[in-house]
Formats: structure tokens, C-alpha cells, sequence
């Protein structure tokens, strides 16, 4: 006499359920298991390191509706980050314009910016938000405003 077994629907979603747990379970200890664990490390002291962040003088041009040529300049990035108590160098190139005098508000920074070459100014950084303001181009009636921001968190 012939045994036949039967398997319902719902046994067989079980088994699935099961099997599925199963190779979850084993892919987990195999990845925990290829994990490098650090070893124990002394304290040492916090070594400084200088933040450079780069950006560089732009300009947008383009035609109004009513025929006239308009063009503003820019800092691109507009934006650019550091961490409080870096010591902090940018370097700021100058790709569109003649010249571009700035201010850094906050910081008591001044400087100018020349077309085809780098300015770089230092500080150490401190929390805030600090506006890079270029005196040529401070308000729409010279092609501006042309300001850039630091963010310190």
C-alpha cells in the first residue's frame, strides 16, 4: 500500500515562512561574522588639521525681455561648511571678473580676488554663519549681490 503525503497551502506557506527565517538568520551571523572588529586603542591627542574649502568667483549672463544684457557674479559653492575649532583655509579662485574685493562680516577678513589666480586667507573657526561680501559687486545696481557664506557648526 502506497502512503501519499499531503501538504496543505497553509503548511506549505510555513515552510516557506521558515526557510526564509532560516537564510535571514544565517546570512546575519555569516556578515557579523566577516566584520572586523577594532582592537582597543590608547587616547591620543587630538591632532589639528587644517579644513581647506574652495570656491570660486562665477557669473550668470543672460538676456531680459526687453532686449538688455544683464549679468551677476557669484561664489560657487554659495555655501561651504566647517566644524568649530578647525583651523580653516580658503582658497578662493577667480574665474569670472577682473577683481573682486570681499569682506568676511565676523571675522574682521579682507582680501581681493584675481582673475586667473588664488586668494587664500586663514582663521580658526568659530560658531556662526559668516557672509563673504564682495564690495564690487554689492547690489543689484552693480551686477550683484555677490555674497558667499561660511557655516560654522
Amino acid at each position: 500500500m502506497t502512503k501519499l503525503w499531503v501538504v496543505s497551502k497553509k503548511q506549505w506557506r510555513i515552510g516557506l515562512i521558515a526557510l526564509a527565517a532560516i537564510m535571514v538568520a544565517a546570512a546575519y551571523w555569516r556578515y557579523e561574522s566577516l566584520q572586523v572588529k577594532p582592537e582597543p586603542v590608547a587616547a591620543q591627542p587630538a591632532v589639528t588639521q587644517t579644513r581647506v574649502l574652495h570656491m570660486v568667483t562665477g557669473e550668470f549672463k543672460s538676456v531680459l525681455e526687453n532686449g538688455k544684457e544683464s549679468e551677476v557674479y557669484v561664489f560657487s559653492p554659495g555655501t561651504v561648511f566647517a566644524n568649530e575649532g578647525e583651523k580653516v583655509e580658503l582658497r578662493i579662485r577667480g574665474v569670472s571678473g577682473k577683481q573682486h574685493d570681499f569682506t568676511i562680516e565676523g571675522l574682521d577678513l579682507h582680501g581681493s580676488i584675481y582673475k586667473n589666480k588664488e586668494t587664500v586667507v586663514t582663521f580658526q573657526a568659530k560658531e556662526g554663519i559668516y557672509r563673504i561680501l564682495c564690495h564690487s559687486h554689492g547690489e543689484a545696481s552693480n551686477e550683484g549681490p555677490m555674497i558667499g557664506y561660511i557655516v560654522v557648526d
